[in-house]
């Protein structure tokens, strides 16, 4: 595999172009699909962020790529929402930068143990993060809070099966020959990422329906 960190530079470039061309095809594809909850959603925007940490082959460079690709999303859309003529509210700039350092960190990780992790519980993590944060917005702001079923229903669907797909695939399980125990490992993480998740997603709905989040949002 060569020097562990020679690929970092470019890791680290492909998060940050990657999040830019996101976040600006973001705001366009609000206009287009404005009932898509895939153009407005938290799952889609950490995706790229737990690309880039699997890509990575330090810790370190997982979570760097996976910040600078939340940041360049963040970025990116508000740049390109600016000269579309959408106001821009700053306080939301803030929020959702501070969410893609967070995002950033957490999924960056997450791609990196799903590809790096040496047994299969820890592969599974990695994957229940994943699925988790599609189906935690599933049922809780699409299911529960705005009642919109027919996108509940998708990312319940999506998060189920990255859970799945990701857990049976993960490098440990193919190498211990245990995708089914990378299953139900996902499976099991799946009830603690969910209850994280699902008050994750109360807590920005509650923040984006404050005065101070009136604004335009991502």
């Amino acid at each position: 595999m060569g020097d562990p960190g020679r690929r970092a530079p470019v890791v680290l470039a492909l998060g940050l172009v990657i999040g830019l061309a996101w976040g600006a095809a973001t705001s366009g594809l609000q206009t287009l699909l404005p009932t898509s909850g895939l153009a407005n959603a938290v799952g889609p925007w950490v995706v790229p962020a737990f690309v880039v940490g699997a890509l990575s082959r330090r810790p370190w460079v997982a979570v760097a790529a996976g910040v600078l690709a939340c940041s360049g999303e963040v970025a990116g859309y508000y740049l390109v929402s600016a000269a579309r003529g959408f106001g821009v509210n700053p306080s939301m700039v803030a929020v959702w930068a501070c969410a893609g350092l967070v995002g950033g960190t957490v999924f960056g990780a997450a791609g990196w143990c799903w590809r790096r992790a040496t047994t299969v519980r820890a592969g599974a993590l990695g994957a229940a993060l994943l699925g988790g944060v599609f189906l935690a917005e599933g049922v809780v702001q699409y299911g529960l809070i705005l009642r919109y079923p027919g996108n509940a229903v998708l990312f319940c669907v999506i998060g189920a099966l990255l859970a799945v797909v990701l857990g049976a695939g993960s490098p440990a399980a193919r190498a211990a020959g245990a995708r089914g125990r990378g299953v139900g490992a996902a499976a099991i993480w799946l009830l603690v990422v969910l209850a994280l998740g699902a008050a994750g997603v109360a807590g920005m709905h509650e923040l984006m329906s404050s005065p101070a989040g009136s604004g335009n949002g991502a």
